[in-house]
């Protein structure tokens, strides 16, 4: 039997996603659950929402100096999200 047409299942799950345009659905759902992870615990604690939508992250603060930081480090942070999953999801990223 030849494989060359197999997948993943983790392609073949993102396949799925893509067919069913569920990507902004599932992109949200994986930085929230994952959100101390990228960001350490003091910014996690800090932080009163996460929104995603069409390549646009929306962070709400509950600390202007925190949301001062991270304005100046968001391409930072931009490119440190792509990285931990592998893609080039977060386009641009809005600090509430």
């Amino acid at each position: 039997m030849s494989d060359h047409n197999t997948k993943s299942l983790g392609e073949a799950i993102k396949a799925f996603i893509d067919a069913m345009k569920w990507n902004d659905n599932f992109n949200q759902a994986s930085i929230r659950a994952d959100w101390e992870k990228i960001v350490g615990r003091d910014i996690a604690m800090n932080t009163t929402d996460v929104q995603f939508k069409e390549g646009v992250l929306i962070i709400s603060l509950n600390s202007a100096v925190l949301r001062h930081e991270l304005h100046m480090r968001r391409k930072n942070l931009i490119a440190y999200i792509n990285e931990f999953y592998g893609s080039e999801m977060v386009k641009e990223i809005r600090l509430k």
